[in-house]
């Protein structure tokens, strides 16, 4: 018994040397620092609003069903003071299904929006249920689908709005 607790007393110190060692192996090559937090610097001033808001009312979402050729319409705004030549969205359809997300992906652009300006823009989207049912999806009558929209223009502006579609 005494063998074993003086062996894991030497273990313990021959532990504590090697980690001693290393540490002070670590500081010899950084060079200290006198702030090791750095700042935050705010790139752009606080009352800066968004260039892109994106609008999709409830009752617009309420009126889709499952199938093909719905329609889904909308609405762009140029909250800012200038005209953007182009604003380019895409709309992205997955499953609440991790198993089987099915992703489907949907384009359109907007030319020209005037200052503060507000444009409806149509999909024609497909809400059909997977082909083919597995025991791991989830039952079509609880399946949910995640709606997200994302707004850009080529100056790097950009909103998303996210809708989950309930069955």
């Amino acid at each position: 018994m005494r063998g074993a607790a003086l062996w894991v007393l030497g273990a313990s110190a021959a532990f504590l040397v090697t980690a001693a060692a290393f540490l002070l192996l670590a500081n010899l090559g950084s060079e200290p620092t006198s702030d090791p937090i750095p700042q935050a610097v705010p790139s752009a001033p606080e009352s800066v609003s968004p260039v892109l808001a994106l609008e999709l009312p409830e009752y617009r979402l309420e009126r889709l069903e499952r199938g093909p050729g719905q329609k889904l319409v909308l609405n762009v705004q140029n909250a800012s003071e200038e005209e953007l030549p182009v604003v380019n969205l895409t709309l992205v359809i997955t499953s609440e299904n991790t198993l089987r997300p099915r992703p489907r992906y949907y384009w359109a652009a907007t030319e020209n929006l005037a200052p503060g300006a507000t444009t409806a823009v149509e999909f024609e989207i497909d809400l059909s249920p997977p082909p083919i049912p597995t025991e791991s999806s989830l039952d079509p009558q609880e399946s949910r689908e995640i709606l997200e929209i994302r707004a850009t223009t080529p100056e790097g502006d950009s909103a998303v709005k996210t809708a989950v579609l309930a069955r």
